[in-house]
Protein backbone atom coordinates (compact mmCIF):
# COMPACT_ATOMS: atom_id res chain seq x y z
CA UNK A 1 0.00 0.00 0.00
CA UNK A 2 1.38 3.39 -0.96
CA UNK A 3 1.88 5.86 1.88
CA UNK A 4 1.74 8.62 -0.72
CA UNK A 5 -1.72 7.52 -1.91
CA UNK A 6 -2.97 7.17 1.66
CA UNK A 7 -1.96 10.79 2.30
CA UNK A 8 -3.53 11.94 -0.97
CA UNK A 9 -6.87 10.26 -0.23
CA UNK A 10 -7.08 11.06 3.47
CA UNK A 11 -5.69 14.59 3.44
CA UNK A 12 -5.44 16.19 -0.02
CA UNK A 13 -8.58 14.80 -1.68
CA UNK A 14 -10.64 14.75 1.50
CA UNK A 15 -10.25 18.52 1.78
CA UNK A 16 -11.32 19.13 -1.84
CA UNK A 17 -14.79 20.45 -2.62
CA UNK A 18 -15.09 18.12 -5.65
CA UNK A 19 -14.34 14.80 -3.97
CA UNK A 20 -18.00 13.81 -3.60
CA UNK A 21 -19.18 15.17 -6.95
CA UNK A 22 -19.43 12.89 -9.99
CA UNK A 23 -16.57 13.69 -12.36
CA UNK A 24 -17.19 15.73 -15.48
CA UNK A 25 -16.23 12.71 -17.58
CA UNK A 26 -18.69 10.42 -15.77
CA UNK A 27 -21.52 12.75 -16.71
CA UNK A 28 -20.41 12.54 -20.36
CA UNK A 29 -19.64 8.82 -20.41
CA UNK A 30 -22.98 7.74 -18.97
CA UNK A 31 -24.75 9.13 -22.04
CA UNK A 32 -23.06 6.33 -24.04
CA UNK A 33 -24.00 3.55 -21.60
CA UNK A 34 -26.86 1.11 -22.14
CA UNK A 35 -29.92 2.01 -20.07
CA UNK A 36 -29.07 -0.68 -17.51
CA UNK A 37 -26.31 -3.15 -16.80
CA UNK A 38 -23.26 -4.03 -14.76
CA UNK A 39 -20.39 -1.53 -14.47
CA UNK A 40 -16.80 -2.32 -13.54
CA UNK A 41 -14.99 0.80 -12.37
CA UNK A 42 -11.20 0.53 -12.35
CA UNK A 43 -9.35 2.82 -9.96
CA UNK A 44 -12.51 4.17 -8.37
CA UNK A 45 -10.76 6.04 -5.56
CA UNK A 46 -13.33 7.27 -3.05
CA UNK A 47 -16.17 6.09 -5.26
CA UNK A 48 -17.95 9.26 -6.34
CA UNK A 49 -18.43 8.04 -9.91
CA UNK A 50 -19.44 4.57 -8.72
CA UNK A 51 -22.15 6.17 -6.58
CA UNK A 52 -23.23 8.35 -9.51
CA UNK A 53 -23.72 5.26 -11.70
CA UNK A 54 -25.49 3.29 -8.94
CA UNK A 55 -27.89 6.19 -8.37
CA UNK A 56 -28.86 5.79 -12.02
CA UNK A 57 -29.73 2.15 -11.56
CA UNK A 58 -26.50 0.41 -12.60
CA UNK A 59 -25.01 -2.47 -10.63
CA UNK A 60 -21.41 -1.43 -9.90
CA UNK A 61 -18.23 -3.26 -8.96
CA UNK A 62 -16.03 -0.46 -7.64
CA UNK A 63 -12.32 -1.33 -7.50
CA UNK A 64 -9.10 0.30 -6.41
CA UNK A 65 -5.57 -0.74 -5.54
CA UNK A 66 -5.59 1.18 -2.27
CA UNK A 67 -7.51 -0.28 0.67
CA UNK A 68 -7.60 3.16 2.28
CA UNK A 69 -9.53 4.58 -0.68
CA UNK A 70 -12.02 1.71 -0.56
CA UNK A 71 -12.51 2.22 3.17
CA UNK A 72 -13.37 5.88 2.55
CA UNK A 73 -15.69 4.86 -0.27
CA UNK A 74 -17.46 2.37 2.00
CA UNK A 75 -18.00 5.06 4.65
CA UNK A 76 -19.81 7.18 2.06
CA UNK A 77 -22.27 4.50 0.95
CA UNK A 78 -25.86 5.15 1.91
CA UNK A 79 -27.95 2.08 2.83
CA UNK A 80 -29.74 2.39 -0.50
CA UNK A 81 -26.54 2.30 -2.52
CA UNK A 82 -24.74 -0.33 -0.47
CA UNK A 83 -26.80 -3.05 -2.15
CA UNK A 84 -25.86 -1.77 -5.63
CA UNK A 85 -22.10 -1.32 -5.18
CA UNK A 86 -19.55 -4.06 -4.49
CA UNK A 87 -16.11 -2.88 -3.37
CA UNK A 88 -13.07 -4.92 -4.47
CA UNK A 89 -9.34 -4.37 -4.03
CA UNK A 90 -7.80 -4.94 -7.48
CA UNK A 91 -4.26 -4.47 -8.78
CA UNK A 92 -4.41 -3.55 -12.47
CA UNK A 93 -0.93 -4.97 -12.99
CA UNK A 94 -2.45 -8.43 -12.48
CA UNK A 95 -5.14 -10.19 -14.51
CA UNK A 96 -8.58 -8.92 -13.58
CA UNK A 97 -10.27 -11.33 -11.11
CA UNK A 98 -13.49 -11.53 -13.13
CA UNK A 99 -14.95 -13.98 -15.60
CA UNK A 100 -14.98 -13.43 -19.35
CA UNK A 101 -17.81 -11.27 -20.68
CA UNK A 102 -19.14 -10.46 -17.20
CA UNK A 103 -19.66 -6.67 -17.52
CA UNK A 104 -21.70 -4.39 -19.75
CA UNK A 105 -19.47 -1.38 -19.07
CA UNK A 106 -15.87 -0.85 -17.98
CA UNK A 107 -15.13 2.66 -16.76
CA UNK A 108 -11.75 4.09 -15.77
CA UNK A 109 -11.18 7.70 -14.68
CA UNK A 110 -7.48 8.63 -14.40
CA UNK A 111 -6.42 5.08 -13.53
CA UNK A 112 -4.95 3.57 -16.73
CA UNK A 113 -1.95 5.88 -17.07
CA UNK A 114 0.45 4.52 -14.45
CA UNK A 115 1.99 1.65 -16.41
CA UNK A 116 4.62 0.91 -19.03
CA UNK A 117 3.50 0.04 -22.54
CA UNK A 118 3.57 -3.72 -21.99
CA UNK A 119 1.39 -3.59 -18.88
CA UNK A 120 -0.91 -0.97 -20.44
CA UNK A 121 -1.50 -3.22 -23.43
CA UNK A 122 -2.25 -6.14 -21.14
CA UNK A 123 -4.73 -4.02 -19.14
CA UNK A 124 -6.62 -3.15 -22.31
CA UNK A 125 -6.67 -6.84 -23.24
CA UNK A 126 -8.12 -7.73 -19.85
CA UNK A 127 -10.75 -5.02 -20.19
CA UNK A 128 -11.81 -6.44 -23.52
CA UNK A 129 -11.92 -9.95 -22.03
CA UNK A 130 -14.29 -9.04 -19.18
CA UNK A 131 -16.62 -6.96 -21.38
CA UNK A 132 -19.59 -8.57 -23.06
CA UNK A 133 -19.87 -8.21 -26.85
CA UNK A 134 -21.45 -4.82 -27.45
CA UNK A 135 -20.16 -3.60 -24.07
CA UNK A 136 -18.84 -0.09 -23.49
CA UNK A 137 -15.33 0.97 -22.50
CA UNK A 138 -15.02 4.54 -21.22
CA UNK A 139 -11.66 5.82 -20.03
CA UNK A 140 -10.13 9.17 -19.16
CA UNK A 141 -6.39 9.75 -19.03
CA UNK A 142 -3.45 12.15 -18.88
CA UNK A 143 -2.59 13.92 -22.12
CA UNK A 144 0.75 14.59 -23.79
CA UNK A 145 -0.35 18.26 -23.70
CA UNK A 146 -0.19 18.24 -19.91
CA UNK A 147 2.31 20.76 -18.46
CA UNK A 148 4.05 17.88 -16.63
CA UNK A 149 4.71 15.97 -19.85
CA UNK A 150 8.45 15.67 -20.51
CA UNK A 151 9.46 16.44 -16.92
CA UNK A 152 11.14 14.03 -14.56
CA UNK A 153 12.93 10.89 -15.78
CA UNK A 154 11.77 9.41 -19.09
CA UNK A 155 11.33 5.65 -18.70
CA UNK A 156 10.05 5.01 -22.23
CA UNK A 157 8.17 7.09 -24.82
CA UNK A 158 5.35 9.07 -23.13
CA UNK A 159 6.13 7.48 -19.75
CA UNK A 160 7.95 9.44 -17.03
CA UNK A 161 8.90 9.10 -13.39
CA UNK A 162 7.92 12.37 -11.75
CA UNK A 163 8.87 12.41 -8.09
CA UNK A 164 7.97 8.99 -6.69
CA UNK A 165 5.25 8.25 -9.25
CA UNK A 166 5.49 6.94 -12.81
CA UNK A 167 2.90 8.33 -15.26
CA UNK A 168 1.97 7.66 -18.86
CA UNK A 169 0.69 10.47 -21.07
CA UNK A 170 -1.64 9.58 -23.95
CA UNK A 171 -2.21 11.40 -27.21
CA UNK A 172 -5.35 10.94 -29.28
CA UNK A 173 -3.25 8.69 -31.53
CA UNK A 174 -1.81 6.46 -28.81
CA UNK A 175 -5.14 6.20 -26.98
CA UNK A 176 -6.66 4.97 -30.22
CA UNK A 177 -3.83 2.48 -30.67
CA UNK A 178 -4.24 0.97 -27.20
CA UNK A 179 -8.01 0.77 -27.76
CA UNK A 180 -7.75 -0.40 -31.37
CA UNK A 181 -9.97 -3.44 -30.72
CA UNK A 182 -12.93 -1.21 -29.88
CA UNK A 183 -15.27 0.70 -32.19
CA UNK A 184 -14.61 4.31 -31.26
CA UNK A 185 -17.55 6.53 -30.34
CA UNK A 186 -15.65 9.37 -28.64
CA UNK A 187 -11.92 10.14 -28.78
CA UNK A 188 -10.48 13.59 -28.19
CA UNK A 189 -8.24 15.66 -25.93
CA UNK A 190 -10.96 17.99 -24.64
CA UNK A 191 -11.40 16.40 -21.22
CA UNK A 192 -11.56 18.36 -17.99
CA UNK A 193 -11.55 17.68 -14.27
CA UNK A 194 -12.47 20.03 -11.45
CA UNK A 195 -8.96 19.62 -10.05
CA UNK A 196 -7.10 20.30 -13.31
CA UNK A 197 -9.38 23.09 -14.47
CA UNK A 198 -8.20 25.04 -11.44
CA UNK A 199 -4.67 24.75 -12.94
CA UNK A 200 -5.95 25.80 -16.40
CA UNK A 201 -5.52 22.28 -17.82
CA UNK A 202 -8.37 21.44 -20.21
CA UNK A 203 -6.93 18.82 -22.54
CA UNK A 204 -7.20 15.36 -21.01
CA UNK A 205 -7.93 12.32 -23.16
CA UNK A 206 -11.53 11.08 -23.41
CA UNK A 207 -12.35 7.72 -24.97
CA UNK A 208 -15.60 5.81 -25.32
CA UNK A 209 -15.76 2.68 -27.49
CA UNK A 210 -17.79 -0.45 -28.06
CA UNK A 211 -16.51 -4.03 -28.02
CA UNK A 212 -17.58 -5.49 -31.38
CA UNK A 213 -20.38 -8.08 -31.34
Amino acid sequence: MSKEWIDIHQNVYAASDWIDKPSIFAETAVTYFPKSGKVLELGAGQGQDSRFFAERGYEVVSTDLERSALDLSEQKLSPGLASKITLRQVDLRENLPFNDASFDIVYAHLSLHYFDAEVTGRVFGEIRRVLRPGGVLAFFANSTSDPEYGTGEQLEPDYFRIGSMAKRYFSVRTAGEFAANFDTKLLDDQGETYKDAAKDVHNLIRFVGIKPE
